[in-house]
């Protein structure tokens, strides 16, 4: 199973997620720097059986764009000496804090979702994590981003009402898979849910018994995902979060939690507040915002799943309303799901008021990749005009389609000149090789 997870980062801390066990139940964590000096005494972590032995411990007053050791090593009690303790694989990483906060220059980050893995032989995902790995350190990438679907918990039978066959995906997706183990302390991971960290569509609508396994399941997300994701503002069962690196803002939505076709949402109010005020607060600003769901590319076939399902449409509206109306510039989505990767444009106007939204996305790590047309499952050029009466027009670059290989995509970020510049590139991961690439300006 992964022992380390390296999760949030800030230009002066980190979140680091462990796993001990029930025969070396405590964990030693050290962070030292390039010189291997201490940053700090070793932080002591005794991990409780009914988190199922994980836990995560935050390291604060580290310096900026500076470059970092993570250690980790188990114990049976908290008093164990050097020489008791014991490492496992993968239990040292490596990371860079990010550069201060307004700082402006150019990064590049990895973005994937939908990581098959409970196939055994059939769909294997090692070779998969072996590119990402390589993908990773060959464009120097600062963190990854995962956009949802880590794993399939409904896959190859249907989920139980019970937290441990929950963490049993978990394992199988990160114990069985030593490459991902080791990705995982190779740089910083953001992650956020889609359906099958639950139930294949989930939705609120559907029931008190799939509520009910929707509760096993979100206590083993927080266990495995959410726990070393940055902290949120709001009570529990609120997943949505923000994270800045330099000057770029993130801000990584729950599209699953909450989703309701009967209450005609994706997300509550209270992460819809979050997300117009967050627009507003950084109007001017280069921005992502991450959606499990496409929010730009409209699907043929939505089944009630997809922003751009007439169920939804309301709540886009108003999102769409905002960003016109508080003259939101520099904005691009990115997302996951589809089993495809594209870049997206979606004209948004009214009146005399007029902008242009980016989406990018990227999409299996690793899954069954069938030879697929993109207008067999997006309408490519779909124009529309929305309730409040503002204009659509949502464009999928035929070029920049990658429909027939898992991949992941690297996302470079250039602010060194006035005119910042997107660019991505997209990687296959089940075997050595690139797919499209191009570039755009925010």
């Amino acid at each position: 199973m992964a022992r380390l997870i390296l999760g949030h980062t800030t230009d002066t801390s980190i979140k680091v997620w462990v796993r001990a066990s029930e025969r070396w139940p405590v964990a030693f964590v050290d962070v030292v720097d390039c010189d291997n000096n201490a940053t700090g005494p070793t932080k002591v972590l005794e991990a409780q059986p009914m988190e199922f032995y994980t836990g995560v411990l935050e390291w604060k007053k580290l310096d900026p764009d500076t470059p970092y050791v993570v250690k980790v090593a188990f114990g049976k009690t908290r008093g164990a000496a050097a020489d008791e303790r014991v490492r496992d694989a993968y239990t040292e990483g490596r990371f860079r804090t990010f550069p201060a906060v307004e700082l402006t220059g150019s990064f590049s980050f990895v973005l994937g979702s939908c990581n098959l893995h409970s196939l055994g032989i059939l769909e294997r995902p090692d070779r998969a994590w072996v590119e990402i790995s390589r993908v990773a350190k060959n464009n120097d990438a600062r963190f990854m981003i995962h956009c949802g679907d880590q794993i399939y918990s409904d896959i190859p039978r249907q989920p139980s009402i019970d937290v441990q066959f929950f963490r049993d995906k978990y394992l199988d997706a990160w114990e069985d898979c030593v490459p991902a183990r080791r990705t995982l302390t190779e740089l910083s991971h953001y992650m956020i849910l889609d359906d099958h960290e639950l139930i294949n569509n989930f939705d609120t609508a559907t029931g008190s018994s799939t509520q009910a396994l929707a509760n096993a399941a979100i206590k083993a997300y927080w266990e495995f995902q959410h726990s070393h994701n940055p902290s949120s503002r709001h009570a529990e069962h609120h997943y949505h979060y923000e994270f800045n690196y330099g000057a770029v803002k993130f801000f990584v939505m729950d599209t699953r939690y909450y989703r309701s076709t009967a209450q005609r949402r994706l997300l509550d109010e209270v992460q819809e507040e979050d997300l117009l005020r967050w627009l507003s607060r950084y109007r001017d600003d280069l921005k992502f915002v991450v959606t499990s769901v496409p929010f730009v590319g409209v699907v043929k076939n939505s089944e009630g799943d997809k922003w751009s399902d007439p169920a939804f449409e309301e709540q886009r509206s108003r999102i769409l309303e905002h960003v016109l109306e508080k003259n939101v510039t520099r904005l691009t989505f990115l997302t996951g799901d589809m089993h495809t990767s594209y870049h997206a444009t979606l004209e948004v106007s009214r009146g005399e008021k007029s902008t242009v939204i980016n989406e990018l996305m990227s999409s299996p790590i690793n899954q069954y990749t069938p030879n697929i047309r993109p207008e067999q499952i997006y309408n490519m050029n779909h124009s529309h005009t929305l309730p409040n009466g503002i204009s659509t027009l949502s464009c999928i670059d035929p070029d920049s389609f990658y429909g027939n290989h898992s991949n992941v995509m690297v996302i470079d970020v250039d602010m060194t000149s006035n005119k910042q510049t997107v660019g991505y590139k997209i990687f296959r991961t089940t075997k050595t090789g690139a797919g499209p690439s191009g570039k755009f300006h925010p």
